[in-house]
């Protein structure tokens, strides 16, 4: 019996029996649906991994360096456990290593790393941590032998630099993305760490996320059909979201920040709090839109397909809504084509409106079409069946399922977190934000704290990161490429034979 029959046939039972028939019939009949659906899908069981992640780590400490102690380098302190203060939180297990080293050019920044490196909230309360020492030339922190790894969170037009010395000095390497800021420092550093014993592992911690396990597994059994098109979108409504960070710091005092060294090799000007706080804004120290905003949804979606790199790039935009003195588009789409997989990928970003149209404002949501079924894939996943699929026709025309309305899903934290059928058009639609969590074993998890304790684990064991030297390099590659399309305003080609940017 289908659901129209089924509802068909409570019809004319009086009120009250029909009200509990309907109640219990209908729950029945639901779980009887989400049965049925679950078991012509049959999803293998995603396996936790790193299930001791809420366990101390043993053995020696390992001894950190950091460069760049700004925003993103104090989260990251955080999330490894560092506090300002001496406060106890044991919602994470204790790494067992130590900050020994801070190095910014910024003496605000740098006292600032120094007080963090005291407390760590994760760790055992008869632990004391010595106060790292500050070196004002990473150089210097790179020649010091209380340092055994090294976080690099700088600027990208620093990163090929501070990677290559960082292999010379025979320390193992965290950095943060971008990889380069150029496709021509990205051959280099690939290079160097490909014949290095280094450890290195690339800052997209959402290499963590069960969310994608999930994802691949679902393609991988066809559930989607033939994928053909992928969309991806960043949005943005705010001045810290458009990199304008210099408010209220315009009085910094030169004197606190070494000027020449932060610039570099790149070109000479004058101290500007706009360019030190905001260098995201300009090419002269980054990729723009797409080496800091398309990076993530590329590194998801290569994590679930194995895009690699594209083979041609298109891209367009330009400076509309935020005029200061940027250079990099505040606007901008780029398609991504990948003839051998038979699909494309497209990409926009505004940094002038928060709304992603049908989903909630901020989402970073991807949408994948299939000739089945699509997937909206973000902390959560929902499949929703296409009206003319093939694979689920009988389902649709006996109202098992109902065409635009999410029949499977994955939202971790609720319920058992596993995956599910959804057969209720009433069910909560949901687009996952943030992404700074996960879920393992039913326990909402840092995933930059789970990213840095893979590393560490693999520099005690000699394993292998998830955040690989060769995602780094297609990340790159395929970031900059777009980056490239558009400034030079025309369609940018990979070689896959040569392994060239044409």
């Amino acid at each position: 019996m289908n659901r129209r029959d089924f509802m068909a046939g409570l019809a004319g039972i009086p009120i009250l029996g029909g009200f509990f028939a309907a109640y219990f019939g209908q729950r029945n009949f639901q779980t009887s649906l989400k049965e049925n659906i679950l078991s012509e899908i049959d999803l293998p069981l995603i396996k936790e991994q790193g299930s001791d992640f809420d366990k101390p780590v043993k053995g020696d400490a390992i001894r950190l360096g950091i460069i760049g102690v700004g925003s993103r380098g104090s989260s990251i302190l955080e999330s490894m456990g560092f506090s300002k203060e001496d406060i106890k939180d044991h919602s994470h297990a204790d790494l067992n290593i130590q900050i020994t080293a801070v190095c910014d050019v910024y003496d605000t920044h740098a006292e600032e790393g120094l007080t963090y490196s005291r407390f760590n909230k994760y760790s055992d309360s008869k632990r004391t941590f010595p106060q790292a020492r500050r070196y004002k030339h990473y150089q210097e922190l790179l020649n010091s032998n209380e340092v055994d790894a090294v976080i690099i969170v700088s600027p990208d037009h620093w990163h090929a630099q501070m990677i290559i010395d960082t292999i010379q000095a025979g320390k193992h390497i965290y950095c943060e993305k971008c990889l380069t800021r150029t496709i021509e420092e990205a051959y280099l550093v690939y290079d160097r760490l490909s014949e290095s014993k280094i450890v290195f592992q690339y800052g997209h911690q959402n290499r963590q996320q069960k969310s994608y396990d999930i994802a691949r597994a679902i393609i991988k059994k066809g559930i989607l059909g033939k994928i053909t098109v992928i969309k991806s979108h960043t949005n943005r409504n705010n001045q810290r979201g458009a990199w304008i960070r210099n408010l209220g710091k315009e009085n910094t005092d030169p004197a606190q920040v070494d000027w020449a060294q932060w610039l570099g090799s790149s070109p000479q000007v004058p101290f500007s709090t706009d360019r030190f706080f905001g260098w995201q804004k300009y090419f002269e120290y980054s990729g723009g839109l797409p080496a800091h905003m398309f990076s993530h949804e590329y590194d998801a979606l290569n994590q679930v397909l194995d895009l690699g790199i594209p083979r041609s790039v298109v891209a367009s935009g330009g400076i509309y809504y935020w005029k200061d003195q940027r250079n990099t588009p505040d606007v901008l789409q780029a398609v991504f084509e990948y003839p051998e997989k038979e699909l494309i990928l497209t990409y926009d970003a505004t940094l002038s409106s928060s709304s992603t149209g049908m989903y909630e404002s901020g989402a970073k949501v991807k949408e994948l079409f299939g000739s089945d079924a699509w997937m909206r894939l973000g902390l959560n996943i929902d499949v929703i069946p296409d009206r003319h699929s093939k694979r689920f026709r009988q389902k649709i025309d006996n109202g098992t399922i109902t065409p635009n309305i999410p029949f499977l899903s994955y939202h971790p934290g609720r319920d058992s977190g596993k995956v599910d059928a959804i057969t209720s058009a009433t069910e909560k639609l949901y687009a996952g934000q943030g992404l700074v969590y996960t879920f393992k074993n039913g326990k909402k998890v840092d995933v930059t704290y789970l990213h840095i304790r893979e590393w560490l684990e693999a520099i005690r064991t000699g394993g292998k990161p998830s955040g690989s030297v060769q995602t780094a390099f297609e990340d790159a590659i395929t970031c900059l490429m777009a980056t490239k399309a558009y400034r030079e305003q025309r369609r940018v080609v990979w070689d896959p034979l040569n392994k060239k940017v044409i």
